[in-house]
């Protein structure tokens, strides 16, 4: 993450003791020796030497610092861990242990109680040490003031992060969502963060905030530079995205627009809204009940049996009924729906007509008559219709509906009758 470790935030190496001494010479020469070592596990143990023989040295806050560095030179994960928090016991304002704490706290994954609440004191705990921590007194003779600013940025980025995945863990979505906001305005290359901030969106399961889970998917995705994921995982992450969009707003509309927001920033922007296709359609019946109140009506009826209750709904509500029934939609009742013929069961003799209600091609409704019908209507002829819904299909979508041919206008009307060919008449017979 390119995160400011103990030595990059500008602290002092050895402590803050105004002037720290040897305890005598041999202690000089062991520090001297751990210095020169370059084997992490040797050097650990001439570490260990130092506290055994010197547990109170003025260098000690210097000591932690090169034992989690060894530690973690070893892949020595628990090590580290222990000895930043034995830091932060004997200095509880140490900032280089509550980074460490921090960034061990994700990074080992432990998801047990009291780790989740260490982790979130230690981030706690850091953010209230940063006035103090990076006041211009503070800062080094060779750092600027906008070195010292962006590195008070970075390390408020890493207990934002905790903060956030230790919310996510909890199981407390929203408060994870509000901590890696602020952890991705003050980093916002944080490719692993926008993801979470994903997850925490989309596991509140609130309607409002898919669209947003959407948007932190989408950078996680598109995002390439320092901190983004590898291109496999981002390849991934895009196909993914990309799928869930259609599946929540029904089709791509607009899709190219949150992709070109997510990649210029890592936050959504403000009054970002996704609509599902459930609100679109809402939008559309609303404005259909004014202009075409006969399609609103059917959209709705679709849109009931359609859901994962439809079945359910069309045996309690549907089935037998006459629809339309003269239900009033904005103030018009409407007495029959208007289809487009898709196909017949026969060219001639049919009894079943497939209609397209929202789209002269979609197979939506069966008209079932009783009786057969001299000639098949020719597609895309219009009817208008009622009848009495009798059987429906979720997969492939069609409803039956049972009519009587005066129910029906628009129907072709049956060929007339051929003419009789008069018989010849009989010549006469001949004279004898």
């Amino acid at each position: 993450m390119g995160v400011a470790t103990a030595s990059l935030l500008g602290l002092t190496l050895w402590g803050q003791a105004a002037a720290p001494q040897w305890k005598d010479r041999a202690e000089y020469d062991l520090v001297e020796s751990i210095k020169k070592e370059t084997n992490a596990q040797t050097k650990l143990g001439l570490i260990q030497s130092w506290e055994q023989k010197y547990p109170t040295s003025d260098f000690k806050e210097g000591r932690y610092e090169l034992l989690v560095g060894t530690y973690q030179a070893l892949g020595n994960a628990k090590g580290m861990l222990e000895t930043s928090k034995a830091w932060l016991a004997a200095n509880p304002k140490a900032v280089q242990a509550l980074v460490w704490v921090n960034l061990l706290t994700i990074s080992m994954n432990d998801t047990s109680d009291p780790a989740l609440d260490a982790g979130e004191k230690a981030a706690k705990t850091m953010l209230g040490l940063m006035d103090d921590t990076f006041s211009p007194a503070r800062k080094p003779a060779q750092a600027t003031d906008d070195q010292w600013k962006q590195q008070r940025t970075g390390t408020e980025s890493v207990a934002y992060r905790t903060l956030g995945w230790v919310a996510l863990q909890r199981k407390q979505y929203e408060e994870a969502d509000k901590e890696l906001l602020e952890a991705l305005k003050r980093n916002p290359g944080d490719a692993q963060a926008s993801a979470w901030a994903g997850t925490a969106n989309l596991r509140t399961k609130k309607l409002e905030r898919q669209g947003v889970a959407l948007f932190h998917f989408c950078r996680a995705a598109v995002y390439e530079g320092a901190g983004a994921f590898p291109q496999q995982t981002r390849d991934q992450l895009r196909k993914s995205f990309e799928n869930n969009y259609k599946n929540f707003h029904g089709d791509t509309n607009g899709m190219d627009d949150v992709i070109a927001k997510a990649k210029a920033s890592p936050i959504p922007p403000d009054g970002f809204k996704l609509e599902s296709k459930d609100e679109l359609l809402i939008k559309q019946e609303e404005e259909l009940k004014k202009t075409n109140p006969t399609l609103a009506l059917w959209i709705s009826i679709k849109h009931s049996l359609s859901a994962e209750n439809g079945a359910a709904y069309f045996d309690s509500t549907l089935k037998n009924a006459a629809i339309p029934g003269g239900v009033d939609v904005g103030g018009t009742k409407v007495e029959k729906f208007k289809g487009k013929v898709v196909s017949c069961d026969a060219p001639k003799k049919a009894k079943k007509i497939v209609l397209g209600i929202s789209s002269a091609d979609m197979s939506e409704v069966t008209l079932l008559f009783e009786n057969p019908l001299a000639v098949c209507p020719d597609p895309g002829l219009e009817l208008e219709f009622s009848g009495a819904a009798s059987a429906f299909t979720p997969e492939p979508f069609n409803l039956t509906i049972e009519v009587e041919p005066k129910d029906v206008s628009g129907l072709p009307a049956p060929p007339a009758p051929s003419a009789r060919k008069a018989a010849p008449a009989k010549k006469a017979a001949p004279k004898k």
